[in-house]
């Protein structure tokens, strides 16, 4: 039994009131106990990992176990501002404008401490990754979420109307969980929407490598842009180094100091023999992106072409590597993962975890795990099918 509290007052502050364990997380525990295979959380085989990037770690180990520099150590900043000048076309100053963090969550949470003012509007769009739900919460932020469901799209006049009341706008690009890619022309109008009503742009760019949209552009690279974003990003999903939690927050400086100030509290610094393993990635070759790139096109293509010949309908993704997928039957979201993770041993992600508040009539995959396992589980799928 629970033990009792031994309080008589309310426990927990009002910056957590409502706040749940992330779903993805809960899934992927889901997945351990019901031994099924895990397509819920976006995490890579061990073997997608580049060997010089994990024999950089190890070497580093022997050397490394100390803190950094808060901001991150020097020559990994400056492999982040060189190649973020190469690949975008601007130019990061890299000790004042690089910050490496804890992740790129944590420089998504440190971005919103720092810039966000209790009841300040913070726009998102939905379906949205669920921790910015939270995040925008304990930032004291009134969240402003704009539904694009239906058709992946930018609404002008939707995104007009929220701005009046909005001093923030999170922009996940690609976009996680629907594998969306925005047209320049959507970036255009982020940009012109922000520069009238004096935003600031958050950007999650995560899976900036992983896209496979033609017309793809990074926001940074529109006019405009570049002077109000904080971009948030990382090693994480370009290495297949989730577990290493090293992120990057680049940005002019004035919103780089302030969002300092968060991160020299709270995290110190990011591991450090992961920062020196960082500096490694980084010097990896151009082929090396576009090879991981259409290595996760296949994967899409695999899960793809498997969803719908087991009768469910996926939608193709434009880049990260997450798969929206409807299912037929009335079941709700929740009831339809937790009966694939138990009944067919496959553990998918509820829709509802995207959205602020409500259900939804979907359920998220992931193609980061690599081809056997995700033919293992489609096989899984067809033998076991309840819907």
């Amino acid at each position: 039994m629970p033990t009792p509290s031994p309080f008589s007052r309310r426990i927990g502050s009002e910056r957590v009131a409502g706040t749940r364990e992330s779903v993805i997380r809960e899934m992927t525990r889901e997945a351990h106990e019901h031994d099924a295979i895990n397509l819920s959380q976006g995490i890579p085989d061990e073997d997608e990992t580049p060997a010089s990037v994990k024999a950089a770690a190890k070497e580093a180990i022997d050397t490394s176990s100390q803190y950094t520099i808060t901001w991150g150590l020097p020559e990994l900043r400056e492999a982040v501002s060189e190649r973020y000048a190469e690949w975008k076309g601007v130019r990061y100053d890299p000790e004042t404008e690089v910050t490496v963090t804890t992740g790129t969550s944590e420089a998504v949470v440190s971005t919103l401490l720092a810039l966000c003012d209790p009841g300040d509007g913070v726009i998102y769009f939905e379906p949205t990754y669920e921790s910015y739900i939270p995040a925008v919460q304990f930032a004291g932020g009134e969240p402003i979420p704009l539904d694009i469901t239906d058709g992946l799209e930018l609404d002008a006049d939707a995104l007009w109307n929220a701005a009046e009341d909005a001093s923030m706008l999170i922009l996940n690009h690609p976009h996680n969980p629907t594998g969306n890619v925005f047209s320049p022309a959507e970036l255009e109008l982020v940009a012109e929407v922000a520069e009238a009503e004096d935003l600031v742009v958050v950007t999650d760019e995560i899976y900036e490598h992983i896209v496979y949209a033609d017309d793809y552009v990074s926001p940074v690279e529109i006019d405009g842009l570049a002077g109000r974003t904080v971009v948030c990003t990382g090693l994480s999903k370009t290495y297949s180094v989730t577990g290493w939690r090293v992120g990057f927050a680049l940005a002019p400086e004035p919103l780089s100091a302030e969002l300092r100030k968060v991160h020299d509290y709270t995290s110190i610094c990011a591991p450090t023999p992961f920062q020196r393993a960082g500096v490694e990635a980084l010097s990896l070759p151009a082929d090396y992106y576009d090879d991981l790139s259409k290595s996760y096109e296949r994967r899409g293509e695999l899960l793809y072409d498997g969803l719908r010949a087991v009768g469910l309908d996926p939608v193709k993704p434009d880049g990260a590597y997450y798969m929206l997928t409807r299912y037929p039957g009335d079941a709700d979201d929740a009831e339809f993962a937790h009966r694939l993770v138990r009944e067919a041993g496959v553990a998918v992600v509820p829709g509802s975890s995207f959205y602020t508040e409500g259900s939804a009539d979907w359920v998220r995959f992931t193609f980061s795990r690599n081809e056997a396992t995700i033919e293992e589980a489609l096989r899984r799928l067809g033998e076991n099918r309840f819907w």
